[in-house]
């Protein structure tokens, strides 16, 4: 049986529909910030209340705006709609991002909402949860989180199930490798005869193949098993709250 006790899934439009189906909890993205500092609805929610409330990345042309304000504006929206949370789907850290976080992080922490938000933007926050993703090309995630958590506390460490599938040409001095798909991955791995391990660090599957032109392929990826192995791994480590795309996850719940 999957372990989906603290999944969240991350859904837009129908999919939510879907998903809350199975009775786990949803993140609807389903808010925004209008270039001139208001909170805007992108979507009509698609299922019951009582859904985590996800709030994209204010536009680059954002104008100053009352970040207090806008605080006040988005505890109003979670405590009408009763979301058991809010999460900030922040992409890029830039200093007007950090004091709209800053505020948020206050009125929620204040309202005794969670507040969410991506720890490369979070850092300096003081309540929020961080959350982290868990793609992995080095090292161990037991290790990882455990050093997240003894940095900002057990607590306040949350993470991001991302699926990996990359090729790294031997030796890398990127943690990234070259994107493959399923089929281009299955392909390869069918072409080559490689055998596929699992790696209980990374809590990933790998190969590895040499190339025509003699250079040496390690190939790291995740199917269902490994992203089940990683929210088994992740709730052995006290991780509350597990957060996956919705297409990502789908292949771990049961058919409804």
């Amino acid at each position: 049986m999957v372990y989906t006790k603290n999944l969240i899934l991350v859904c837009t439009g129908r999919d939510t529909v879907y998903a809350a189906k199975h009775g786990i909890p949803v993140l609807h993205l389903c808010l925004g910030i209008t270039p001139t500092g208001a909170l805007q609805r992108l979507q009509l929610p698609t299922v019951q209340a009582r859904c985590l409330l996800g709030l994209c990345d204010p536009p680059r042309s954002l104008a100053d705006c009352n970040a207090d304000r806008l605080a006040a504006d988005l505890v109003f929206e979670a405590k009408r709609t009763d979301a058991p949370g809010v999460f900030a789907d922040f992409e890029h850290d830039t200093p007007r991002g950090r004091m709209l976080l800053a505020a948020f992080d206050k009125a929620l922490h204040e309202a005794e909402i969670p507040f969410y938000v991506p720890l490369a933007c979070g850092r300096s926050l003081t309540h929020a949860i961080l959350t982290t993703p868990t793609a992995l090309s080095g090292g161990s995630l037991t290790d990882y989180i455990s050093s997240l958590q003894g940095i900002y506390g057990a607590a306040r460490i949350a993470a991001f199930l991302q699926p990996v599938s990359q090729d790294f040409t031997l030796p890398s001095n990127s943690p990234n490798g070259k994107p493959l798909t399923n089929t281009e991955r299955e392909t390869l791995l069918g072409r080559t005869g490689s055998q596929t391990f699992f790696s209980r660090e990374l809590c990933a599957k790998y190969f590895t193949y040499t190339d025509s032109e003699g250079r040496a392929h390690f190939v790291l990826f995740d199917d269902a098993s490994t992203l089940e192995a990683k929210l088994a791994q992740l709730s052995g480590c006290g991780v509350q709250a597990v957060f996956a795309l919705f297409p990502d996850a789908k292949q771990l719940l049961s058919p409804s």
